[in-house]
């Protein structure tokens, strides 16, 4: 991703934060849920790692407090969701969910868990066919729909944060590493404008040294100094 690109969509972001403190001082949650969602997807555009460390924390509480504000909205006035807001709302929880399970780099819109979110779709969208048939005001579909994605949080958290069937990586597209870190046996390499968290099991790797990628597990690249792969092959 060029740097003009991200320097752009972090300017949109942050005029959309100034924007936020409107939400703040007229209905505190909606403020926020905002300011949740965007502050996580600025740390993620600016360092995927800390990112998605970030979105395990922050998008649950999003997602509660969205609950909760259509709650309270509804003991003030009937609630009705149209059909195109479900849709809407769907889609968010979903990308939501899939921003929780550890997305590559949201600039350029992969994820390396899509496996386990696609995975879990079909859970996703059972809970949401049968609520739409139950309630025609929708307002029990979006409460299914925050349940599911919340359920699923826990389902990926206790059950799949060392899913070791991760879609395989690119060598060309992560070609050019380097680390901006001393890794001994962690720190931090980047590659392009993606910065990542970085583990080696051989020889520690210096600040400004080129490391290649041996695998990805979860968050975090394991890499090896190049000479140590070649040595390792001989053998």
């Amino acid at each position: 991703m060029d740097a003009w690109i991200k320097i752009f969509v972090v300017m949109i972001m942050f005029t959309a934060l100034s924007m936020v403190m409107t939400y703040l001082l007229v209905d505190p949650l909606v403020g926020l849920i905002l300011l949740g969602v965007i502050l996580t997807l600025l740390v993620i555009t600016l360092e995927p790692a800390t990112g998605k460390a970030m979105a395990q924390v922050t998008v649950p509480l999003v997602v509660i407090l969205f609950v909760m504000e259509i709650y309270l909205t509804s003991l003030r006035t009937a609630v009705v969701f149209d059909t195109w807001m479900i849709l809407v709302i769907g889609f968010i929880l979903y990308i939501m969910f899939t921003i929780f399970t550890g997305g590559s780099s949201f600039m350029e819109g992969s994820f390396i868990d899509a496996k386990v979110s696609l995975k879990l779709f079909p859970i996703y969208g059972i809970a949401i066919y049968l609520s739409i048939l139950i309630d025609p005001s929708n307002q029990l579909t979006v409460y299914i729909m925050a349940g599911t994605v919340m359920g699923m949080m826990g389902l990926y958290f206790v059950f799949l944060r060392d899913y070791d069937k991760w879609p395989a990586f690119s060598q060309f597209k992560y070609s050019d590493i380097q680390a901006i870190s001393d890794i001994n046996p962690k720190g931090k390499v980047k590659t392009g404008a993606e910065i990542w968290w970085a583990k080696t099991s051989g020889p520690p790797i210096k600040s400004g040294e080129k490391v290649v990628i041996l695998s990805i597990t979860g968050m975090t690249m394991i890499v090896a100094k190049p000479e140590d792969v070649i040595i390792g092959q001989d053998h």
